[in-house]
C-alpha cells in the first residue's frame, strides 16, 4: 500500500528531522555514527521491518529460530530491514544474495549494528545499507536470526540505544540515520517540512548579503515545532 508520508520524508534531510525530534521532546532518535553508510551519497526512507538475532554456541552451526525465508517474508515494498545483532560483528549477517532478494521484494534499505559481506556486489546492486562493519567472514556458524516483528534496539548517537518498533519511519542520508516513531510521524514530518522552508529562506537571505545573526533572528527556526503526542 502506498504511504504518502514516505514521499514527503524522502524530501527531507536527517538533520532537519533530528532537530524537530529534539525540539518535540524525543531526543533519542539518531543512530550512532559508528553505523556507517555502505556507499557515499546513499539516502533512503522506509518503514521498519524489525529482526533480532543472537550468537551461536561457539563453533557450532545452529538452525535459525526464524524460518529460512524470513528475509523474503519481511521484504515488502517500502520497508527498511532493521536488524539488531546484539553487538555481534564476528561474521556477516547477510551478503549479496540476501541483499538481492530483499531488493527484489521491494525493500529500500538495510540498517544493522552487525556486519555484512559482499560489499562491492551490494553497492553495484544499488541497495543502500547502514552497517556496523564489513567482513569476509560468514556468520552462519556464529549468529542466527531469533525473533521477527519485534521492537529492536540499536546503538544511539547521544542518549543510549535507539528503540525501533515495526512500522516506525527510518530516514538515512549522508549524515546518518534517524528513527521516527510511527505514532508521531505525521506531526514530525510536517514540522520538519516547515523547518525546511524556513531554512531555505534563511539561505536565500544570507546569500543576498544578510548577516547570519540578523537572518536567524528574523526567521525563528523552531517556534512552530509542537511537543510530541502519543
Amino acid at each position: 500500500m502506498h504511504d504518502p508520508l514516505l514521499d514527503r520524508l524522502r524530501n527531507l534531510e536527517t538533520g532537519q528531522v533530528s532537530d524537530v525530534l529534539d525540539e518535540a521532546g524525543l531526543p533519542n532518535h539518531a543512530l550512532a555514527s559508528a553505523l556507517v553508510p555502505l556507499a557515499p551519497g546513499q539516502r533512503f526512507a522506509g518503514r521498519a521491518a524489525c529482526l533480532r538475532g543472537e550468537r551461536n554456541v561457539a563453533g557450532r552451526a545452529q538452525a535459525s529460530a526464524a524460518p529460512a525465508d524470513t528475509f523474503e517474508r519481511v521484504a515488502k515494498p517500502g520497508t527498511v530491514v532493521v536488524i539488531e545483532a546484539g553487538g555481534f560483528q564476528g561474521g556477516a549477517l547477510l551478503g549479496g544474495f540476501v541483499a538481492l532478494s530483499l531488493q527484489r521484494g521491494g525493500c529500500v534499505g538495510l540498517v544493522t549494528d552487525g556486519a555484512i559481506r559482499d560489499a562491492n556486489e551490494i553497492r553495484d546492486l544499488g541497495f543502500p545499507c547502514v552497517v556496523g562493519a564489513v567482513t569476509p567472514v560468514n556468520g552462519a556458524r556464529r549468529w542466527r536470526l531469533s525473533e521477527v516483528d519485534v521492537p529492536v534496539c540499536l546503538p544511539g548517537q547521544s542518549d543510549g540505544p535507539v528503540r525501533v518498533s515495526p512500522g516506525d519511519y527510518i530516514l538515512a542520508d549522508g549524515d546518518g540515520a534517524v528513527a521516527i516513531p510511527a505514532g508521531v510521524a505525521e506531526q514530525i514530518i510536517a514540522d520538519a517540512e516547515e523547518l525546511q522552508r524556513i531554512e531555505r529562506r534563511i539561505g536565500e537571505e544570507m546569500r543576498a548579503g544578510g548577516s547570519r545573526t540578523a537572518v536567524f533572528k528574523a526567521n525563528p527556526r523552531f517556534d512552530h515545532v509542537r511537543p510530541a503526542r502519543g
